[in-house]
Order: C-alpha cells, then structure tokens, then sequence
C-alpha cells in the first residue's frame, strides 16, 4: 500500500472514531437532561384537546372524575399521588413522581388538566413508550377512572370520584 492510501485509511478511521464517540454522547446527554421540546408544543396539545373534544362530551359528564394516581406494580407500588396542577412521572428526581424504572426516560410522561375537569396523559418523547389500558399512546390521551397507564415496569390506575 502507499503511504497516501495508508494516511487516507487513518483519517477516516478517526473521521468514523469521532462520530461514533459523539453519537454516544448525545445519547447519554438526551436520557440524562431530556428531549428539547419546542415551545409551540403546549399550543399543540391544547388544540388537539379541543378537537378531541366532540359528540362524547355528554356522556364523559355523567362519567366519574379522576383525582388520583394509584401506583399497582413496581418500584412505588402502593403510592398514591392526587392529580393535581400536573404530574410529572419519569426516573428523574424532578418529576413529581419519581419511579426507579430501567424502562422509563428521565422525564417520560405527564399528566395534565384539561377541559369541564379532564385529564390527559401525554408521551414526551421516551423511548420505551407510555401505554394507557394496553395499547401505546402517541398523542396527548384523555384519561378516565379506572384506565391503566403503564410506564416501563410500572403500572397506574387512575382513581376518581363522582
């Protein structure tokens, strides 16, 4: 081989080196401090909940209200957190209720009030996905009593009243 070649194969070599080493810091960053989330993000939200909120409105209103969060399963298995101002659950210890879950993100989903006394779950970006009653959520999610939320390993009922 010539030298050139020799010097060409080294400087890629570190070229790929390089974005490997920045690739795995930037993981490490994203699941320490979180996903950006963009600040039209919120107006986002609201409006799909305003869409959402349709021919259905009737029958929600006779419908219990929720009020708690009960935890089932897990590493905080029989905590009870009241719904209240938003919840926060995820791994990080700034979240409302902080679950010590392999599974979960840092900041991994957040329940929000909404409309006449709605509450919605929200995904925010995790990589392992939020679940309400069994099936994976994308969009903010209108949330009743006695639904099942599960992040990571752990699972939720949502408690209410009438």
């Amino acid at each position: 081989m010539s030298e050139f070649l020799v010097t060409l194969l080294r400087i890629a070599y570190l070229a790929i080196l390089w974005i490997f080493i920045l690739f795995v810091t930037n993981v490490i960053r994203t699941d320490i401090y979180g996903h950006r989330v963009p600040r039209n993000a919120g107006e986002a939200a609201v409006e799909s909940r305003r869409r959402s909120k349709g021919r259905r409105t009737r029958r929600r209103e006779q419908a219990p209200m929720p009020t708690g969060l009960q935890v089932i399963s897990g590493s905080r298995a029989g905590t009870f957190v009241p719904l209240a101002n938003g919840v926060t659950v995820g791994r990080g210890n700034d979240c409302t209720l902080p679950i010590d879950d392999d599974y979960a993100s840092t900041h991994h989903a957040e329940f929000s009030p909404g409309i006449d006394g709605a509450w919605f779950v929200e995904d925010l970006a995790s990589t392992n996905g939020t679940h309400v009653n069994g099936e994976r959520i994308e969009n903010p999610t209108r949330l009743s009593v006695g639904d099942e939320v599960r992040i990571g390993r752990t699972t939720m009922t949502v408690t209410g009243r009438r």
